[in-house]
């Protein structure tokens, strides 16, 4: 189901962020795709090795898979980056499935960087295992990671909960993969949040430097600032 922009300035409008401003996607690529069409004509040829008594029950398979695939490929190319007047939706529009809302308010300062390469190495860096604020799949090159609130503080729009000595400068990951270049979709968040009042956070997004994902943990501060993760370099005493 391809929704129009009407239908995202719905969405943003009920989780209380204003006007969309810009929509990013990360729907599968052109080998995802193919691979699809793969899986299946091959699911399709098997049905006429022992064709049935009518040549209805003989396609009536191909197009049942027909129909699942579309399904699958629905469910799989909702996952949105968007951006509005409040805030940011993160997550999938497909059917049954909502995005979730963060408002600038809820999202660290200076968090907010473009990862240009190597965003499947997200997992090595934080050691966190699979979440739901984490929306990248196999076919995911490039994105945009940040520090904020959990996925239930998200759903309540409550504040970024305190934490010790990590107060006001640490939060839970974020990360959302991006079929269009990543510095585009930072400079959209900047942009937005400069509008609304958000001066700091729109400048320190404005100029983060785009960087690629190395794997390592100790690169966590360089690479993904602002993100409270289990693993990394030791504290120095």
């Amino acid at each position: 189901m391809i929704k129009t922009r009407a239908a995202y300035h719905r969405i943003a409008q009920r989780a209380g962020l204003g006007d969309v401003v810009a929509i990013h996607h990360d729907r599968p690529g052109a080998g995802t795709v193919t691979a699809f069409v793969i899986v299946w004509l091959v699911f399709s040829g098997l049905t006429f090795i022992n064709p049935s008594e009518t040549a209805l029950l003989a396609i009536a398979p191909t197009i049942l898979f027909a129909v699942i695939g579309l399904i699958i490929y629905a469910m799989l190319s909702g996952e949105r980056l968007i951006v509005c007047q409040g805030g940011v939706l993160i997550g999938s529009v497909a059917p049954l499935l909502k995005p979730y809302p963060i408002r600038f308010e809820q999202i660290v300062v200076g968090s907010v960087v473009p990862i240009s390469g190597n965003i499947r190495r997200f997992a090595k860096h934080t050691g966190l295992p699979v979440m739901p604020s984490v929306r990248t799949a196999w076919w995911s090159r490039r994105g945009v990671s940040l520090a904020g609130p959990s996925p239930a503080e998200a759903r309540r729009n409550t504040a970024l909960p305190q934490r010790g000595e990590h107060a006001g400068r640490m939060g839970l990951p974020w990360l959302i993969g991006t079929r269009s270049s990543a510095e585009q979709a930072t400079a959209d968040i900047a942009r937005a949040a400069g509008l609304a009042g958000f001066s700091e956070l729109a400048r320190a997004t404005a100029t983060a430097a785009p960087r690629a994902l190395t794997g390592d943990p100790a690169d966590n501060d360089m690479l993904l600032p602002g993100i409270f993760t289990p693993v990394g370099p030791e504290p120095r005493g």
